[in-house]
């Protein structure tokens, strides 16, 4: 593969960060600037994110979009990107609505060796919360590969946050829940979610990298296929709802 010096990195992250900051989408790299493999897209999703200067307060988990091959990707979540539901979402680029998870963390979860169980990651959460991720891409035609997508802070673009799950929510995260999304009372989607599961493998991808301190979150996006944009109601019996209006 193509190596990526270290110039042509930070100008690709320069890229991005002006599509962020600006609103505006990018063509394709000039020749030599596109991330080739899994690595040098998180090269460059690191040095993105020192130039936006924007601390991360979390994890987010979500699988590529339709037409790319690959593991689901890991990438930051920003506090000003988490919205309170209901919530009318502003114009995003190639937005790509799924069902998701939020969980708040009560303990600190370290970076250790030993994979995490679903019991041991819901001893160490404090509330958890259904949501809509609403990803986005910096990019005109939407990413054409995995390392540009994860390059993108893998698609990270809202994620709108319902209230809170009621009391005796800890032994729910351990078996598969029913839910559903409806559009105006139309249902859109059903399913079924493995909460525990989900949970599971983001505090995985947490634990790969780094040690999370009490009070941050966990993101799991892609727990539904794409829903559609608009007004949405999203439920995860026996954990709550996120709405958007629209």
């Amino acid at each position: 593969m193509p190596r990526l010096s270290a110039e042509a990195a930070g100008k690709a992250a320069e890229y991005l960060a002006e599509a962020i900051t600006s609103g505006q989408t990018l063509a394709p790299f000039p020749p030599g600037l596109a991330p080739t493999t899994p690595a040098q897209g998180e090269r460059v999703a690191a040095l993105l994110r020192e130039k936006l200067g924007l601390p991360s307060v979390g994890v987010r988990l979500v699988p590529p979009p339709e037409g790319i091959e690959g593991p689901p990707v890991a990438g930051p979540v920003f506090a000003a990107r988490l919205l309170h539901a209901p919530a009318a979402i502003p114009p995003l680029h190639l937005p790509r609505l799924t069902a998701a998870l939020v969980a708040q963390l009560a303990r600190p979860l370290p970076a250790r060796e030993k994979p995490w169980s679903a019991r041991e990651v819901a001893a160490r959460i404090a509330s958890v919360h259904v949501a809509v991720d609403i990803g986005a891409s910096r990019y005109t035609r939407g990413p054409v590969d995995l390392p540009g997508f994860m390059a993108d802070l893998a698609g990270h673009g809202l994620v709108v946050v319902g209230r809170k799950a009621r009391a005796g929510w800890e032994e729910r995260l351990l078996t598969p829940r029913p839910a559903r999304a409806t559009s105006d009372g139309t249902p859109v989607w059903r399913g079924t979610v493995d909460v525990g599961a989900a949970l599971r493998e983001v505090a995985e991808a947490a634990r790969e990298i780094g040690d999370l301190p009490a009070g941050a979150v966990l993101v799991t996006a892609g727990l539904s296929p794409p829903l559609p944009p608009g007004a949405l109601t999203l439920t995860i019996t026996g954990l709550g709802t996120a709405e958007l209006t629209g």
